[in-house]
């Protein structure tokens, strides 16, 4: 795989740079974790009822699973729709859901083909309805094995986050025997997501301590790495070799997790200020907004790198 060399920020930028995104990363998130969440307004995410916060992460845990390699628009109306039909049915007993109404809202919802939902050319030939239906079923099967082990996914959740930590939780979920067949990859981003947004929850709305912020999980999407790479906050750049210059984000995930650790920043809301700077249009792949940017002072303006475009002359 192919490696390029680059000019990087000195240590006093790099603690600029991190904390700013950290910054921005903490008070936007308080302002956008509803929607990025989407929970349906038949669940109240503020309830400090057992019963209730179970199908809070119930919900998510289906969202997440349903959300990779997807148009998290779409991801968003996909949950609450299937939400909105089958109820308290998808939270306590969704082997019971009825085959025929769930795919009836998923090409509500994605289109004939789903090619609305997921993007039919990155699935490797794969058919959006069949990659929806074994996520769907790997949820299935996790609530079921709850069921045969009597346990709540709360009580997993906070058991293991009490005896081994945000890590040790994250690496039951993705390597359980039921539930990886749902995740996308040895290292699932969308499990990491999960993760981060049960340790939020339980600090900053349940009010539960039971693990610090700081001990959060870097999800580092194609964004996310590409804003690590232009801004400098990286020497050294992985990318395609057949599609120069797209980074390979997942490769650098754990040196971009040092980073964040060894310069002491709270890594969820690091990723996000870095996501963001895509979102609200800044660091895009193909037309950046460097002069608007609000890292743009510190930035080495590395803008070749991209997550998924490639420049039109390579």
């Amino acid at each position: 795989m192919p490696k390029e060399q680059q000019e990087e920020l000195t240590v006093e930028e790099k603690e600029k740079l991190l904390s700013k995104l950290e910054e921005q990363g903490k008070n936007k998130w308080f302002k956008r974790w509803q929607n990025h969440m989407a929970v349906p307004k038949s669940i109240n995410i503020f309830s400090t009822e057992k019963k209730e916060q179970e199908r809070v992460l119930r919900y998510l845990l289906l969202r997440v699973l349903i959300n990779r390699q997807a148009r998290f628009e779409k991801v968003r109306e996909m949950c609450i729709q299937v939400c909105e039909e089958f109820s308290s049915l998808l939270f306590d007993k969704p082997y019971e859901v009825s085959e025929s109404r769930l795919f009836q809202v998923f090409r509500n919802v994605a289109g004939q083909k789903g090619a609305s939902l997921y993007k039919v050319g990155m699935l490797g030939g794969i058919k959006p309805a069949s990659l929806f239906a074994y996520r769907f079923k790997a949820y299935e099967g996790f609530i079921r094995w709850l069921e045969e082990h009597n346990l709540t996914l709360f009580e997993v959740i906070i058991k293991r986050l009490k005896e081994e930590g945000v890590r040790g939780l994250f690496s039951f979920l993705s390597t359980h025997q039921v539930l990886e067949a749902g995740w996308v990859g040895s290292d699932p981003k969308a499990c990491r997501m999960f993760v981060n947004w049960v340790v939020f929850l339980l600090n900053e709305i349940w009010k539960q301590k039971v693990a610090e912020m700081t001990e959060t999980l870097m999800i580092v999407d194609g964004h996310v790495g590409k804003v690590f790479c232009r801004t400098g906050l990286l020497d050294t750049v992985m990318y395609e070799g057949r599609r120069p210059f797209i980074i390979q984000a997942s490769k650098m995930r754990a040196k971009i997790e040092k980073i964040v650790h060894d310069f002491h920043k709270i890594p969820f809301y690091v990723d996000n200020g870095a996501f963001y700077l895509f979102e609200d249009g800044y660091c895009t792949d193909l037309e950046p907004q460097c002069g608007e940017c609000p890292v743009g002072d510190i930035c080495k303006k590395h803008t070749k790198w991209t997550a998924y475009a490639q420049h039109k002359e390579n």
